[in-house]
């Protein structure tokens, strides 16, 4: 059993939950640690994110399992998670998890959100709607809240640092770099595709492009179009629209938010885009999903 934290905030929520902090004592825009704290094992414990109220879930979650088990739903998928599994669930996601009815789990938790969170999951290519890794991470999340507790009333600079380090050793377990990688040994072509996938809500040149890998503009289009058949830029567009499809299907976001949020100059050429890349408008997109949101959500309940 982990040691329990005693610091002024914790307290106990309907979900049988020790509340070790929330975001109602401590939060900013770079680093937000909205909550953490510990689930106790509960036959009736669910959780819906992004779902039929209109909600959008805008954090992070990374979560321990200790003992027992549980369940995770996507719209495609179901994941089983158990003790030593470490999970990530990712925001602007749909997600409904819950505890087996006859061996409730017992898990640890942090939800974080805020700029360095998302740079830190861009740099390590998480895009997955949910992640799963079994491995020994219990003492992160003992960490974290050693450094709550020892804050008291209030998180200093250096406590928040710390903080910002056992996240970032969260995301590596669960998206472990690949340390011995050498950028000399990469084709530029690679090098592109991979600075467009992991920037894909930025706006950027064809010359920014041309930047990343120290060639001039003609150079890059000929070097990525001979191994991808494609511009990078018209590769670009296309990855922008199958996040756009992908929002519209897993958020509430209206047109005009995806729009900026994947850094369109305007809304009517995102929606010609749009049309042409999958054969529907963005609200024509929005009015199908609408008549199926979820498939199968009404029935999903705590499983015996």
């Amino acid at each position: 059993m982990p040691r329990p934290c005693y610091n002024r905030d914790m307290r106990y929520n309907r979900k049988h939950e020790i509340i070790y902090l929330d975001e109602r004592t401590y939060a900013n825009d770079f680093f937000c640690l909205a909550m953490a704290g510990r689930t106790l094992p509960n036959p009736n414990y669910i959780i819906h994110h992004s779902y039929k109220d209109g909600s959008v879930w805008d954090r992070y979650n990374f979560e321990f399992v200790l003992s027992g088990k549980g369940y995770i739903e996507t719209r495609d998928k179901t994941y089983c998670v158990g003790a030593g599994d470490l999970f990530f669930l990712n925001k602007l996601q749909q997600h409904v998890y819950y505890a087996d009815r006859k061996e409730p789990y017992e898990k640890l938790f942090l939800v974080v959100s805020g700029s360095l969170v998302d740079s830190l999951l861009g740099a390590h290519g998480v895009t997955e709607s949910v992640i799963v890794a079994h491995t020994d991470a219990r003492e992160i999340f003992e960490r974290a809240f050693d450094i709550i507790e020892q804050g008291g009333g209030a998180l200093s600079q250096e406590a928040y640092t710390e903080l910002n380090c056992c996240i970032l050793r969260l995301v590596q377990r669960i998206a472990p770099p690949d340390f011995a990688l050498s950028a000399v040994d990469v084709h530029p072509a690679d090098l592109i595709r991979s600075y467009i996938d992991h920037n894909i809500y930025e706006r950027f040149t064809l010359e920014e492009l041309a930047g990343t890998v120290h060639r001039s503009v003609s150079q890059t289009e000929r070097l990525f179009k001979a191994k991808y058949g494609t511009s990078p830029i018209r590769y670009a567009l296309d990855k922008k629209l199958d996040a756009a499809r992908a929002l519209f299907q897993t958020t509430f976001l209206n047109v005009g938010e995806v729009a900026e949020r994947l850094s369109f100059a305007n809304v009517k050429y995102f929606s010609r885009q749009f049309k042409l890349r999958f054969g529907q408008t963005p609200s024509e997109c929005i009015r199908l999903q609408e008549k199926d949101p979820f498939a199968g959500a009404d029935d999903l309940r705590p499983r015996s």
